[in-house]
């Protein structure tokens, strides 16, 4: 948090004009609202979209040139020189960019000024722009740095001057990348439905640069508002200066064309019939007038449209349809908003091509309307001519003479009314150009808050809560990572077989831990295992327990050895050692390897007595090791010999102990399940892959071993060993373990 960069929220209020909830604010200027003069037409909704505009907010970033960003870069944290704000390096920027409107508007990315001071006190310039780099040294500034896009000017400051140890990073960013910043970090909301109060949030890496960013805001958002405003003003100005300019040629000849008509046929005055007739009362003779008034002033508007003068058109001259005033109104806001592109581009630019598309398709929608106007009043003018004269049938009656002259007094006030409408338009029009009314109203000036991010009470908080629960996320993770069993919670989560036993981890050098005396933990276990088996053997016909695991290095052939020792105690027992691929019972025991049951399975001897070892290292246990290593170990288990064998040591023993090869690896323990009435799984800590456990489940669900049970081996402790006993022990074969029934894979 110490090197990161600070953002505040800058704040300010303002009040706009909406026709529909409120006027100006102001009394003064609703006094000519009242009057008609100010138009209050709207709405706050639409005014917001301006505020937030990009067009709006890119004048800003170029007005006050917020494109050009000056950083003195630090070892872990960049420092922001703006407008005089005083920095433990500058109290002012040392030195200035200027770029005019043609570089601003050619800039497709960031031009980056490295501005240094050399040992010779010269000002070197390195610049980096579009993969191009340029280079320019200077003896002193002002100096014209020439850019891949043109040349921007170099100016320093006399009162602060650039230092060797602070040199100085420039960017020039293009002010549409910027503009869409400035559009991402404000927002607008409005404080009541209400109400037109706006509140305007602008999130800022510097203060004086958010409030000077809001101020001009508001600031060009009157100031475009007031231009459209006057604009178009002094274009219907114009046009109707223009217009009353021919009308009164035009009242000239219509007066003095009905001065010669009657000196030409002597008429002093019209009779008191005709003059009945004409009165003002006639209200169809009043209408013909005014419909003759709106056809000459919109044969002036579809002049004024045809001229092609890219010229606002005059949309407030009154007489016209209400659907006609919005068309012309679309097309003078969107010729305004060709203008203001055209500050920033050029013709040929695809964006203003299109507004182009859509002004001649506004021109002609305004030509259709004319036409469809202009087609209306000439039909009412047939009506009202036609009722004009079916009321006033005694007309046919007047003298030729009054009768063509009461014509020409029709023109005559036709052109006469328009003259006076036209003078009051320009009238008001004249009094809106001298009264400005503000859009925006200003209730609270920009201010910057404290900091919004980072938020140092919430990251402590998050740091609390993550020192919290990070050991439990590293537990969770190791867990997740774990595959070996090292819980026996989740052994017996995860398994569908009875565990009968867990032995606890101990250390010891020899793989025999039972003796006849000893009465360690270890061999409390093998006693309660013993009991267990015997109670699972509910039958004394039952004295065959076949041992057997997943993988090599679990304990099997020490849980075979001390589980045949500890019933030897009290029983007439013998260990038989079927782990023929890698036999280790004569290590452990310390028994010859050359004589053994192969000797019998391959019919090298046919007493199988001659080959068991009594009274292993002085106790009452008797041992079958397996001998020599045969080629084809898997073919001798399958020999009928084998039961024969097994069927004579029943009649001799209590209890038979078998060791036999583990069932991930090779399938002689299920050809080894038709000599055993249990079957006993070693699974070890941290040792024994978690997939095992589904291994066993698997072949306890479909019998191919009998009466299976769990052994848990180095369970209690919690500290993991190699063997419950800690001796090293492995079988070296090269087989994987995987799912189904190919459990087996190639020896190496």
């Amino acid at each position: 948090m110490r090197y990161a960069t600070p953002i505040y929220q800058v704040a300010s209020s303002i009040i706009l004009k909406d026709s529909k909830r409120g006027g100006l604010g102001n009394s003064e200027l609703s006094v000519f609202e009242n009057m008609g003069i100010l138009e209050n037409n709207s709405n706050v909704d639409n005014e917001m979209e301006i505020l937030r505009s990009r067009n709006l907010i890119e004048a800003v970033v170029i007005e006050q040139e917020l494109y050009i960003r000056y950083v003195i870069k630090g070892k872990f944290k960049d420092t922001e020189l703006y407008n005089g704000s005083y920095t433990k390096f500058y109290t002012s920027t040392p030195v200035k960019v200027f770029a005019d409107a043609k570089i601003i508007s050619a800039l497709n990315g960031t031009i980056y000024l490295n501005v240094s001071l050399t040992d010779k006190s010269t000002i070197r310039v390195i610049g980096h722009y579009g993969g191009r780099e340029f280079m320019s040294e200077y003896s002193s500034l002002p100096a014209v740095l020439k850019t891949p896009i043109g040349e921007v000017l170099l100016l320093s400051d006399e009162k602060f001057l650039l230092k060797k140890e602070y040199p100085l990073d420039i960017q020039i960013i293009p002010p549409l990348w910027m503009a869409q910043r400035y559009m991402g970090a404000l927002r607008l909301n409005l404080t009541d439905k209400n109400t037109t109060v706006v509140q305007l949030l602008l999130k800022e890496t510097h203060t004086k640069r958010g409030e000077d960013f809001l101020s001009k805001l508001v600031e060009l958002y009157n100031r475009d508002a007031m231009d459209d405003k006057n604009k178009a003003a002094t274009n219907a100005s114009r046009f109707i200066s223009d217009r009353l300019i021919g009308l009164t040629d035009e009242l000239i000849i219509s007066e003095k064309s009905i001065e010669d008509y009657r000196k030409k046929n002597r008429i002093t005055s019209l009779d008191v019939e005709s003059e009945m007739l004409m009165k003002e009362d006639n209200e169809y003779e009043k209408k013909l007038v005014q419909n003759g008034t709106e056809k000459l002033l919109l044969s002036y508007l579809e002049e004024e449209l045809n001229n092609d003068n890219s010229s606002l058109l005059p949309a407030t001259l009154g007489g016209i349809n209400p659907s006609l005033s919005s068309g012309i109104e679309n097309y003078n806001r969107t010729l305004l908003e060709r203008e203001r592109l055209l500050a920033y581009t050029s013709d040929e630019s695809p964006v203003v091509i299109r507004v182009d598309e859509r002004l001649n398709m506004l021109k002609e929608d305004i030509r259709a309307g004319i036409k469809a106007l202009k087609y209306t009043l000439t039909r009412q003018e047939e009506e009202y001519a036609k009722m004009n004269k079916y009321y006033g049938g005694d007309i046919e009656d007047v003298p030729r003479r009054e009768r063509e002259l009461t014509e020409l007094v029709r023109q005559q006030m036709i052109k006469a009314n328009l003259y006076v409408d036209l003078l009051k338009r320009r009238e008001e029009i004249d009094l809106t150009l001298a009264v400005t009314a503000p859009r925006a109203k200003v209730l609270e000036s920009p201010l910057a808050s404290g900091p919004i991010a980072p938020r140092r009470s919430m990251i402590y908080l998050m740091c609390l809560a993550g020192g919290f629960l990070f050991p439990f996320f590293i537990s969770g993770f190791r867990e997740m990572l774990n595959y070996k069993l090292s819980d026996e919670e989740e052994v017996r989560r995860l398994s569908e077989v009875p565990i009968i036993v867990s032995l606890p981890y101990v250390r010891s050098n020899d793989a025999l831990v039972v003796t006849p005396t000893a009465t360690t933990a270890i061999v409390e276990r093998f006693r309660l295992l013993r009991t267990n088996l015997q109670f699972t053997l509910d039958n004394v016909d039952k004295k065959s327990i076949l041992v057997t695991s997943t993988i090599s290095g679990e304990g099997k052939t020490f849980v075979s050895i001390n589980l045949a020792m500890i019933f030897s105690l009290k029983y007439k027992t013998l260990l038989v050692g079927l782990d023929i691929r890698r036999p280790k019972i004569t290590d452990h025991l310390g028994l010859p390897k050359q004589l053994g049951l192969i000797s019998y399975l391959t019919g090298e001897e046919t007493d199988v007595n001659k080959l068991i070892n009594r009274n292993v290292k002085g106790t009452n246990l008797d041992a079958l090791v397996s001998g020599v290593v045969p080629p084809n170990p898997n073919e001798l288990l399958i020999e009928r010999t084998l039961d024969k064998m097994f069927a004579d040591l029943r009649k001799q023993y209590d209890y038979i102990i078998i060791d036999s090869s583990p069932v991930g690896s090779v399938s002689d323990a299920f050809l080894l399940s038709r000599v055993s009435d249990a079957s006993l799984f070693v699974v070890r800590k941290d040792w024994t892959p978690k997939s095992a456990i589904f291994l066993v489940n698997n072949i306890n669900e479909e019998k191919r071993l009998n009466n299976v049970n769990l052994v848990l081996n180095a369970f209690n402790s919690g500290k993991g060993g190699r063997y419950g006993y800690g001796y090293g022990y492995g079988y070296g074969y090269g087989y994987g373990y995987g799912y189904g029934y190919g459990y087996g894979s190639e020896e190496k």
